[in-house]
């Protein structure tokens, strides 16, 4: 398989990102948080998805699904991947949201989707599981483990595949669980257990002997209790239940006076406020008698303006005509001066006789003279008569002025039309008297109605109060009397039946106790029955329990037997590949590993072999990844799967990491993810090809 191009939509700190990866080595450059883990997961999740903790592991530094959770766009939590098997192309798309998830293959050349009957890689890759993935090709630096505890995970996993032949059946883990069984069978204490039934089983029969003597108390108790109840459930006679009856409506009857005294405040208020409102309506009755009077008065007035006003144009008409009649005199005068003029020239022109048309023009103008005169006469009689017309008219509007003065000095306005603005006021108050008279009868109505509720409730306080008390008068104290005598009755029944019940509650609780310890021991006769028979089943389970722990025994010894076994055939193969990977790692130092049959892992050097546990960390960790190696070609085939490493060389000085890209160098493909910049350096100076990706 080979990884031909990361297409990260959204996933952890990127977002729509596409990587091109090539066949042979390649080097994906960051610093420190630049995202290489992050691609890191994508590739692995990818494959095998990501499973979302649940409980105290969601959230926490081990749950992948949280940690590269996008921030911004959550349901957008997917990817996709570009591979190669054998000669296809085929792209893997994933949804990672626990929400929507989901997982397709297309082949590329196609454009079908494969069918996936469990929706797991290993269906495409045979053997490619998520085990083998994390345990062979994909490489991590063993970051704050110390040289005994990497050794020990080295032996662990060659345990596993000595006897097994697979990482995914893990038989130390089977050995362990035998051995935790063993020990638990071991640890389970029979001879106690027997002997504490035994005592429980004496304790039942104590048991069985209290019951007998809380039964006979309880029934004595039980007695006891229906005595009290009795008492205090005893009918009343018809008095006393009656005065009980009274002595309950007390509240009520408290009320009732209360409402009484409130309906009495508001009669007294009421009352007085009828009387004002009657006083008010007298004085605005005596008011309003002259409405009437200036009804006439309003009528007068506007009579006599319209009077005044004719007066007035009428006397403007005459100002007019004399003025006409002036102007005509004038003209007439001017009309018999011209006339001899004109005629005595006219004549001049004809018999060219100046005396001739002097005498015509004396003539003329004596004749015109006399004319003029009557008119003028004429004129002066009618100016008289216009005169004595005036004189009249202006008569007439002086008395109709003084008239109208004098109403409105009467009524004390300035004008007539103060005066009917005088006549709207009236017109108002005779509305705001109908009005008060209504409100009147509305309040007397009230004031009967109040009175009558008044009465009534005095009386129904008073009746009651004289089945307790003699009084003859409502008041504060007579009712606080009531409530004293009602009261202190009230109590000295109560105390009775409180003694009673406190009585009876005592007693109640006698029952209830006794009651409550029968009830702990209700299953005692039960539990007696089972106590026995479960003394006869642990002696039966301790005999098989010592059948079971010889059959584990017998177990462990054929899985140490068969290890010796396997280790013979399967060992030396993965001897040899390991001993060809370290061989070159070292430049030859170390050409030979064994694993013994106690799975112990041994160095070859100088005749000599050395255990793991003794070199150095850095030693350590290169046997880890040759053991690495050989395991992904045996289990996984060949030089057939992409090679992940993720800060793998940290221990590695300068000459090792050399020797190890010389080693990879013709595997098929090669990802190093790393924030260092000498495995570019030794690539170059090696004349190693690679890919340079830097993110």
């Amino acid at each position: 398989m080979l990884l031909k191009k990361l297409k990260v939509d959204y996933f952890g700190k990127f977002s729509k990102r596409e990587i091109n990866l090539k066949p042979g080595i390649n080097i994906i450059y960051g610093e420190n948080e630049a995202g290489k883990s992050t691609l890191h997961a994508f590739i692995k999740g990818m494959l095998f998805g990501i499973e979302r903790l649940r409980g105290r592991g969601a959230a926490s530094k081990e749950d992948v699904y949280s940690r590269y959770l996008p921030w911004d766009y959550p349901g957008a939590y997917k990817g996709q991947m570009d591979i190669k098997v054998k000669d296809k192309f085929y792209r893997l798309q994933r949804s990672f949201h626990a929400n929507n998830r989901s997982f397709t293959i297309i082949n590329l050349e196609t454009g079908r989707e494969l069918k996936l009957k469990e929706g797991h890689i290993s269906e495409l890759i045979p053997g490619l599981t998520e085990s083998s993935f994390c345990n062979t090709i994909s490489i991590e630096q063993l970051k704050a483990q110390t040289d005994t505890e990497l050794a020990s995970q080295v032996r662990n996993y060659i345990t596993n595949l000595s006897i097994a032949k697979s990482k995914e059946v893990n038989v130390e883990k089977a050995v362990r669980i035998l051995k935790e069984k063993k020990k638990a069978l071991e640890s389970i204490p029979y001879d106690s257990q027997i002997k504490d039934l035994s005592k429980e089983i004496e304790e039942g029969m104590e048991k069985e002997e209290k019951i007998d003597a809380l039964t006979t108390q309880l029934r004595q108790l039980e007695k006891e209790w229906a005595n009290l109840n009795m008492q205090l459930n005893k009918p009343k006679s018809d008095k006393h239940q009656k005065e009980e009856e009274l002595m309950g409506k007390l509240p009520v009857i408290l009320e009732k006076y209360n409402i009484y005294n409130n309906l009495s405040e508001e009669y007294s208020s009421l009352k007085k406020q009828a009387e004002e409102l009657k006083d008010k309506i007298a004085e605005w009755e005596d008011e309003a008698k002259g409405v009437f009077a200036l009804k006439d008065s309003i009528y007068e007035a506007q009579m006599l303006s319209s009077k005044c006003e004719e007066y007035l144009k009428k006397l403007h008409k005459i100002y007019n005509k004399d003025e006409e009649e002036s102007k005509n005199i004038k003209k007439i005068g001017l009309i018999y001066i011209a006339i001899p003029i004109v005629m005595s020239l006219f004549t001049y022109l004809v018999t060219k006789s100046l005396m001739t048309g002097a005498l015509l023009f004396l003539l003329l103008l004596i004749i015109g003279g006399a004319f003029y005169i009557y008119t003028l006469n004429k004129y002066k009689n009618i100016l008289l008569d216009n005169q004595r017309k005036e004189n009249e008219i202006k008569e007439r509007y002086l008395e109709s002025e003084t008239r109208i003065n004098s109403i409105l000095e009467k009524y004390q306005v300035a004008s007539v039309q103060k005066l009917v603005q005088k006549q709207e006021e009236y017109l108002k108050l005779s509305v705001s008297i109908e009005h008060s008279k209504e409100l009147l009868s509305n309040l007397n109505e009230r004031i009967k109605e109040l009175e009558d509720r008044c009465d009534q409730l005095h009386d129904t306080i008073m009746l009651y109060m004289r089945s307790f008390i003699s009084e003859e008068e409502l008041t504060y104290e007579a009712i606080e009397r009531l409530s004293d005598v009602i009261n202190t009755k009230i109590n000295e029944t109560e105390k009775k039946q409180s003694q009673i019940k406190s009585k009876l509650d005592e007693c109640n609780l006698k029952i209830e106790k006794i009651r409550w310890e029968l009830s702990l021991m209700e299953d005692n006769e039960v539990e007696l029955n089972k106590n026995k028979e479960q003394h006869k089943y642990l002696i039966q389970k301790q005999k098989e329990n010592n059948m079971e722990i010889a059959a584990i025994n017998m177990a462990l010894d054929t899985i140490g037997e068969l290890s010796v076994e396997i280790h013979d055939s399967f060992g030396r193969d993965l001897d040899k590949a390991v001993s060809k990977i370290i061989s070159g790692v070292t430049d030859g130092k170390y050409r030979d590993i064994k694993i013994d049959e106690k799975l112990n892992i041994k160095m070859g050097w100088k005749d000599n072999y050395i255990i793991l546990d003794r070199l150095s960390a850095g030693t350590i960790d290169q046997v880890y990844f040759a053991l690495r190696l050989a395991v992904a070609d045996l289990l996984l085939g060949k030089n057939t799967m992409p090679l992940l490493l993720d800060d793998t060389f940290a221990l590695y000085d300068d000459s090792r990491l050399k020797a190890l890209l010389t080693q990879i160098k013709d595997r098929p493909q090669v990802l190093i993810f790393t924030c260092q910049k000498r495995e570019r350096i030794f690539l170059k100076e090696l004349n190693i090809p690679f890919n340079y990706i830097k993110i």
